[in-house]
């Protein structure tokens, strides 16, 4: 059998080259470049006279916002289409329906919803009855918090996944003496078996390097698009993610322009006017968040401030200033790291619906601002012009 054997041409070559060329520049023409910009669009929301206008909890779920009001031990449904309230649950602390202090929550549907304590190791199943279904009595590991579910703060959904429930956890000890090989030590998060209260850690631990310059904060904010976990903390422009519980985190760098480039540090032998300037008034990184309609994270973040008094640091727990929101697709690439100006929004206040990031505005220096409602901006991605 003869072996044919194809020689190119050079003006097929340059012919071949050509055509592929042209593809590129057609690919490359078509490619879509995105922003976060608002739709015009509100949701207002009216309150009852015992419920703050800025949530302690907030979670977007099946056309339903959930808020949580601590004052009364109560999560509050809305049915957003309709703009109004349609339930309130309110849970005992004590007895045969106790919850204790209600301090976290999270909605895996609405026939699952999950109750979380701050000081106790123990997990409440629920639903939109409000009515206790099971009560779950875990076993908290030595040296870490019972699970530790905020809905304002560095947000971490738990993730459940059959009979178990992944959950952010904090280690116990002295910040100030943590070294870096202590904290490349120490768990981000730990599973709890809801059938048998046991425990188990994953492999997922601090990022052994992260101290490497200094001491920092070391709060995390975890978020999963269903495929991979990922985590953003305060002190670093790098993400970490994984596909697994099981597989070590990898790192990718995702800096936001509108932070210092070199992000501060933690003073040692600071007073506490420094200590709350760093806390409160640094280039850091807050929650990441994920938007399955847009198949995009969210990564918040808020710029360096300059302060002249104890009073205008303190004022930031409550009138927050400016703040940034980056936008990753699912490969974490950026696509969008937009400034907010401040004083009207308040970032610790939103959450993710179908048409888009809702933001709330009911900051105390915004002159629209309503006592009596909560009120939300809509945002979307659009293309760039």
């Amino acid at each position: 059998m003869k072996k044919h054997i194809y020689l190119f041409s050079p003006i097929f070559l340059l012919l071949f080259l050509s055509i592929n060329s042209c593809n590129s520049v057609e690919e490359k023409s078509q490619e879509k470049h995105f922003t976060l910009k608002s739709t015009g669009e509100f949701l207002s929301l009216p309150l009852d006279e015992n419920t703050p206008n800025v949530s302690m909890g907030l979670q977007y779920s099946q056309g339903f916002l959930f808020n949580a009001n601590w004052g009364k031990n109560e999560i509050q449904v809305y049915d957003i289409e309709a703009g109004s309230m349609i339930k309130s649950l309110i849970f005992d602390k004590e007895g045969d329906q106790g919850v204790g202090q209600l301090f976290g929550f999270h909605v895996h549907s609405l026939d699952s919803i999950f109750l979380f304590s701050q000081l106790d190791a123990v997990l409440v199943l629920t639903d939109t009855s409000g009515l206790v279904k099971n009560r779950i009595r875990y076993q908290q590991p030595d040296l870490y918090s019972p699970a530790f579910v905020h809905n304002s703060y560095f947000l971490s959904p738990p993730i459940v996944k059959g009979d178990e429930i992944f959950v952010k956890t904090h280690f116990q000890g002295n910040y100030r003496e943590v070294t870096a090989e202590q904290l490349g030590a120490y768990h981000m998060v730990y599973t709890i078996n809801m059938k048998t209260g046991s425990v188990r850690f994953l492999k997922h631990t601090y990022p052994s390097d992260y101290l490497s310059g200094g001491l920092k904060h070391f709060e995390p904010s975890m978020a999963t698009d269903g495929n991979k976990v990922v985590y953003s903390l305060f002190g670093d422009h790098r993400l970490f993610f994984s596909f697994s519980f099981e597989e070590d985190l990898q790192a990718v760098s995702v800096a936001s322009t509108h932070l210092d480039e070199s992000l501060p540090l933690f003073l040692m032998q600071g007073e506490r006017f420094d200590t709350q300037k760093y806390m409160q008034g640094s280039s850091r990184y807050e929650s990441l968040i994920y938007d399955p309609f847009r198949e995009v994270y969210y990564r918040f973040a808020f710029p360096t401030y300059t302060f002249e008094s104890d009073e205008e640091i303190r004022s930031l727990r409550t009138e927050p200033r400016e703040f940034v929101i980056m936008t990753l697709d699912k490969e974490l690439k950026i696509i969008d790291d937009q400034y907010f100006e401040g004083r009207k929004y308040m970032p610790n206040n939103v959450f993710v619906g179908e048409k888009g990031l809702y933001i709330s505005t009911s900051h105390p220096n915004n002159p629209e601002n309503q006592e009596d409602k909560m009120v939300f901006e809509i945002f979307g991605l659009v293309e760039k012009e």
